[in-house]
Order: C-alpha cells, then sequence, then structure tokens
C-alpha cells in the first residue's frame, strides 16, 4: 500500500511538471507568444504528447512536430518501445515529444482563439510555431538538449526550423519530404486550396457558423498529394462515384486554421536573404533528408541541394510511387535510415 501511494504521488509530481502518460494530450499555457511579424499570439497555447522516459541528463530527447493539417495524436504510431512497420523513435532509448503546430485546432488557432477568433487571428511562420515549442521544452518540460529533430512534409519545415534557429540545442535533424525554403510550386499548391476555400458560398469571407464542406479544396488537395500512378491504383473506373464522395467529404480541420497553415508553408523560408549552400554549410546540425522523387507537394530539389552543401550529411531519394506519401510506400526504407540516424552516435 506504501509502494502504491509512492506511485500517486510521483505519478501527480510529473504532471505538475509538465509530464504525462505516453501519448496524452497535454496543452503549455505560455501566456503571449511573439510572432516575425510583429504580431503577437495572445493566450498562446502548444499541444504536445510525450512517450517514453527521460533519462538523468534529460538529452535523449527526440522531437516531432505535426505535419499539415494533422495533430500530434495523428503521429503516435511513429513511438514505440517495439520495432513495427511505421515506428520511427524507439522509446525505450528516447524520449520522444511531439508537437501541435500552431493551427491545427489544439495549439493556438483561428478556430480556437477567444480573443484572436476566426480571421483575427493573427498570420503566422513555422518558425514561429517552432520558437514556441521550443519554449515548452525549455520551461515546462526542462529539457536540456535535444538529441534529435525529424518531421514529415512540414513537420520536415518545422525540422529545418529547429536546425537553423537553434544550432547549438539540437544535434540531429531528419527532415522527410520537408524543405529549407518552399518553392514557387510548393506557393502555388497552397495558393490553390486557399482560393478553393475563400471562394466557398459556405466560407462566408471567413464568418461562417457551421463549418463549410469545402468539396472543391478538398478535391484538389487530395489530387496534389500523391501521383496519378497511386491514385489510380485506388478505385476501379466502376468505383469512382463512391471513391469521389470519399475524397470530398468534409475533413476534421478548421476552415480558417487551414488557411493558415497553408499561409504559413508560403511564407516559409530560413535563409534569411542567403543562398541555401551557405546557410547549410553553416548549420553544425548532422543532417539526414529524404525527399520523394516525384513529391508534388514539396519540391524536393531544396533538400537534396542541402544535403549536397551540409557537411556529413546523410541523403535518400525515395522512388516509391506514393511521392508525397512517403510512408505509405517507403516505409521500410525510411524506418531503417531514420532508426539507424538515431542510433549514431
Amino acid at each position: 500500500m506504501k509502494r502504491f501511494w509512492l506511485l500517486v504521488f510521483f505519478m501527480s509530481a510529473l504532471h505538475g511538471m509538465g509530464w504525462a502518460a505516453d501519448g496524452e494530450q497535454k496543452i503549455a499555457e505560455l501566456g503571449t507568444c511573439p510572432l516575425e511579424s510583429g504580431g503577437t499570439i495572445l493566450d498562446c497555447r502548444v499541444g504536445y504528447r510525450t512517450f517514453g522516459t527521460l533519462n538523468a541528463d534529460r538529452t535523449n530527447v527526440v522531437v516531432v512536430p505535426t505535419w499539415l493539417n494533422g495533430r500530434s495524436e495523428d503521429l503516435a504510431n511513429l513511438f514505440g518501445d517495439k520495432p513495427g512497420r511505421s515506428r520511427l523513435v524507439d522509446t525505450t532509448k528516447f524520449f520522444g515529444v511531439a508537437f501541435d503546430a500552431f493551427g491545427d485546432g489544439v495549439s493556438s488557432s483561428p478556430s480556437n482563439s477567444k480573443g484572436q477568433h476566426g480571421r483575427a487571428f493573427p498570420v503566422f511562420t513555422l518558425a514561429d510555431a517552432v520558437r514556441a515549442q521550443h519554449r515548452v521544452l525549455t520551461e515546462v518540460l526542462k529539457v536540456k538538449h535535444v538529441h534529435a529533430v525529424l518531421g514529415l512534409s512540414m513537420g520536415g519545415h518545422q525540422t529545418f526550423a529547429w536546425s537553423i534557429l537553434y544550432p547549438q540545442f539540437v544535434d540531429r535533424a531528419a527532415p522527410i519530404v520537408g524543405s529549407p525554403q518552399t518553392t514557387n510550386f510548393d506557393h502555388l499548391s497552397k495558393q490553390i486550396v486557399i482560393d478553393a476555400i475563400e471562394s466557398d458560398p459556405a466560407y462566408e469571407g471567413g464568418n461562417y457558423t457551421t463549418e463549410p464542406p469545402l468539396k472543391l479544396a478538398n478535391e484538389i488537395g487530395y489530387q496534389m498529394l500523391t501521383t496519378p500512378r497511386f491514385r489510380n491504383g485506388e478505385a476501379t473506373r466502376s468505383e469512382y462515384d463512391a471513391w469521389l464522395k470519399k475524397i470530398e467529404r468534409p475533413q476534421r480541420q478548421d476552415a480558417n486554421d487551414r488557411i493558415w497553415q497553408a499561409k504559413a508553408i508560403i511564407l516559409h523560408d530560413l535563409l534569411a536573404g542567403k543562398s541555401l549552400e551557405e546557410v547549410a554549410r553553416a548549420t553544425p546540425v548532422k543532417f539526414l533528408v529524404i525527399v520523394g522523387a516525384e513529391d508534388r507537394m514539396v519540391t524536393p530539389a531544396p533538400g537534396i541541394a542541402w544535403a549536397k552543401a551540409a557537411p556529413g550529411a546523410e541523403l535518400y531519394v525515395s522512388e516509391g510511387q506514393c511521392a508525397h506519401l512517403i510512408m505509405d510506400c517507403d516505409a521500410d526504407g525510411v524506418r531503417e535510415r531514420v532508426e539507424r540516424f538515431l542510433n549514431q552516435p
């Protein structure tokens, strides 16, 4: 009985320090978060989940930020204490922290802000999101150093941001289908979705009271996400009508949240006017860059150029037909390289 109450006391203490049971949703209240634009997020909140055990010197941390329109709950299968097809972070060795990015409906977003609701929410960048995540690690979880950051898609963009903003805080970075600087083609794909959302009559200029269905925006996003070969294999011609209805159905993410995250990707540029090669050479973080050869959502060229310029960087170009949906076709190739990279001394 004494051991039981000691365990209860210990778990309560961990919660008071910001710890959570594996995978439990937690919210860090940061007060205000200044933005690159000069604006401020009021009542700034950052969602996160933790997996595994922090070591004594608090340095076995692996950070994983969310992808576009994703939430930390979607990242749970990337962590685990047993090998698995999608596991990238071994929680018997590492303490994983999955972060909800601004605009995902969990962290501060147009949809959940009381004082800056909807269109009144300030425009943010992915670097702004990373700075807030850094505050959670250092102020709430009392983390002193990060072994690695890895992420897919917009999570890969944030992985680059972590390495450039905090090069002495992070040892390793594994951006997967991400980029240090999005291209015009990347911008166009996001602008098309933004325009499709804003042109939907049910959007009502962002002042909707009922979530708009956004059939066109959903169709566009689905088409851009992977290759024609992969999409054509999902259904036969006779199944087209049912397949289309599945694509068009309303998504979980709030319409304004989707626009604000898309804008953050359009603004994503970590080079500060310098050449990509110059920034890559000056960043001391060890890199594993993974790109999809046929990726239409995130142009692979900047990631490839970074890997060629960054000292000691590793590069893996996946030829899988899923392209941006890399874990659907090439999970084994990604997992093997990431796990080996994380385990290097």
